[in-house]
């Protein structure tokens, strides 16, 4: 049994582990996956927030410029035209390259100017005309973005993608590296004198992106609880089997030592008969006989009750024809067996309207008759007194089997109705025993919509309570 354990055991553990192991792989990728969406999406709406922005704040200069310095933009067949004020932008639409070439000339009052070329590949800015508008202002430095127009756009992008989350834009006129993450989003900007940064911060991303992954995480804990379920069961199983073991055992040592006390008195009366001429005293002949005869009925019955609890596990005992029975005789014919025992007493109480149940007699008999022998057996005291009272109520008749005796531990009482079952006794071996009585018990009263329940405290007795429907 240990070893198939152990092997149990070492089969279990490494599978629990690698399910484990998988379950946190899946929760990180999952949680890698979410991040990586969440970035790309909030980076997006940053972008076009940004885009809007620039145009935004173009149109607004648009409006406040005086008539000398109007922002003046036309579309020609093959570019685009931008002035303002002391800057001029002219604007090839493509080249045969696929880019965009951009040359701005910015005059100073002194009458000095720069030029400055910036090239924009069509495939970069893709077909979006505000992101293309966007890059030449801001490259250009025409204006100079608003960031409470950012905001308000950025807020709109993200709701249109359902995030609802607060946020903080800075705009860093350097070239800083920063990391995006499921807290930052990062963009940057080329100027005509520096290279911009737009970072957004948001609050609460974590618990955003955990809400995201509810389902695979409330699967994985559900996983988690079903595996930890299984190994706490088949935890208990094995527990259970190694003390079934252990009860089979005590159970082969006790019917050995059942059958082999009434074999070793058969054999030493078969033998004082024939060898010692015990044959010849007709007396003596009699009382060896009787002997015989008291164990063979002993070996029978312990047979019987054998038999008779593996016909009741695999449903073949017979069903015996119910029929009425009187509970005053009933109860004189069970304790008629038992007192005549030295120091029994039997006190019955009849508390009932009606004397006659319907019932199976001799499983009756037989349960009352097993109840009886145990409250015997275990009152050590010389006087044996036994309560056997019986009860009507409206819905089932209530038998009570009250002794004084050695009682049952709390620990001890689901089990003491389980095949081979007995409660351990150290080294004391006055009352002999194989574990099947109360089983057999059980059994017949579940035969006849029965119950039975055992209320005990060391030391003081215990209360066999058995209900019968009427």
């Amino acid at each position: 049994m240990d070893f198939i354990v152990k092997r149990i055991w070492w089969i279990t553990i490494p599978t629990a582990l690698a399910v484990l192991a998988f379950q946190l792989y899946w929760l990180r990728t999952a949680w890698l996956g979410q991040q990586t969406a969440f970035v790309q999406v909030v980076s997006d709406g940053l972008q076009k927030a940004y885009d809007r922005a620039v145009i935004g704040s173009v149109k607004q200069l648009e409006g406040q410029l005086q008539r000398k310095d109007t922002l003046r933009v036309s579309r020609h067949k093959h570019t685009f035209q931008f002035s303002a004020g002391n800057v001029t932008d002219t604007v090839p639409l493509s080249d045969s390259t696929g880019q965009v070439k951009v040359i701005a000339l910015d005059s100073n009052q002194k009458g000095n100017s720069t030029v400055f070329q910036q090239n924009f590949r069509l495939q970069d800015v893709g077909t979006d005309m505000n992101q293309f508008l966007a890059s030449i202002f801001a490259f250009s430095n025409i204006v100079k973005i608003d960031t409470a127009l950012l905001n308000k756009y950025y807020r709109e992008e993200l709701d249109n993608r359902h995030i609802a989350l607060p946020f903080t834009i800075r705009i860093i006129d350097k070239d800083t590296t920063i990391t995006a993450d499921e807290h930052v989003a990062v963009i940057r900007s080329t100027s005509l004198q520096s290279r911009q940064t737009i970072v957004a911060q948001f609050q609460g991303a974590g618990t955003f992106l955990l809400v995201k992954i509810l389902w695979p995480l409330v699967l994985s804990f559900f996983m988690i609880l079903l595996i930890t379920g299984c190994i706490w069961v088949l935890w208990r199983i094995i527990i259970r089997q190694k003390k079934l073991e252990t009860m089979k055992n005590d159970f082969i040592s006790n019917i050995t030592h059942e059958l082999k006390t009434p074999v070793a008195i058969l054999t030493a009366t078969n033998e004082a008969l024939l060898t010692f001429g015990g044959s010849k005293d007709p007396e003596k002949t009699e009382r060896y006989l009787r002997l015989e005869q008291d164990e063979l009925h002993k070996l029978q019955g312990l047979v019987d009750n054998i038999m008779a609890l593996t016909r009741l596990e695999h449903d073949d005992e017979p069903q015996e024809a119910a029929s009425q029975v009187s509970i005053p005789e009933l109860l004189k014919t069970v304790g008629a067996r038992f007192s005549g025992l030295p120091g029994v007493q039997i006190q019955t109480t009849i508390q009932v309207a009606h004397n006659e149940l319907l019932i199976q007699p001799a499983a009756i008999r037989t349960v009352l008759s097993n109840l009886l022998d145990n409250a015997i057996k275990y009152t050590p005291s010389a006087v044996k007194k036994i309560v056997l009272t019986v009860t009507e109520l409206p819905q089932h008749y209530r038998f009570t089997i009250e002794d004084h005796g050695i009682g049952i531990d709390k620990a001890h009482q689901p089990y003491i109705f389980d095949k081979f079952y007995r409660v351990s006794q150290g080294n004391l071996h006055t009352v002999k025993g194989y574990g099947l009585g109360l089983s057999h018990v059980k059994s017949l009263l579940e035969r006849i919509n029965g119950t039975i329940k055992v209320d005990s405290v060391p030391g003081q007795g215990s209360t066999f309570t058995i209900e019968l429907a009427k």
